[in-house]
């Protein structure tokens, strides 16, 4: 469990800073393009596409960042729908169907990104591979899948669920 602890971590070290650094890409695309328009008259040629490729990296990576921190939104009411006799299993059943539609949606984003690979699809703006930047799909499910996992393993890895209601 100790090693499962430490991978977790070091995952949630690693997505935190690629969204640091995709999030900071994007502002800074922004604001050199606006200065360039203010300045020369005209913007940076493919900033506001990078800006919307590196805020989308940021935006999917914050699934598995809130995976972790256990901040998605739960349908409580459906709580209710469980056996009595099944309540103390709720979160491991919670956590172990949350992996299974996370494999799930990760194997389809594997298809979907060598299937763009194969094609050789280029961005329109910008005429580069997409597929390198796709990869961030099959990464945020197959990370969260490996949490909601060591989650329904190690109930004590899990972080107290974030409020739906602030305090």
């Amino acid at each position: 469990m100790h090693a499962v602890r430490k991978l977790l971590k070091w995952l949630w070290t690693v997505e935190a800073t690629i969204c640091i650094v995709a999030f900071s890409g994007t502002a800074l695309a922004l604001m050199a393009d606006v200065l360039a328009r203010e300045f020369f008259g005209n913007g940076l040629f493919g900033a506001q596409r990078f800006a919307v490729w590196s805020n989308a990296i940021a935006g999917l990576l914050g699934f598995a960042l809130v995976t972790a921190e256990r901040g998605h939104l739960r349908p409580q009411f459906a709580d209710a729908l469980l056996p009595k006799s099944l309540e103390p299993h709720v979160e491991r059943i919670g956590e172990v169907v949350s992996a299974l539609i996370c494999l799930g949606m990760g194997w389809y984003a594997v298809e979907f990104v060598l299937s763009s690979a194969r094609l050789g699809e280029r961005g329109m703006a910008i005429p580069i591979l997409v597929w390198p930047i796709q990869l961030v799909l099959p990464w945020m499910f197959l990370s969260s899948a490996l949490r909601h996992l060591a989650f329904a393993a190690w109930p004590v890895l899990r972080p107290a669920p974030r409020s739906e209601v602030p305090a």
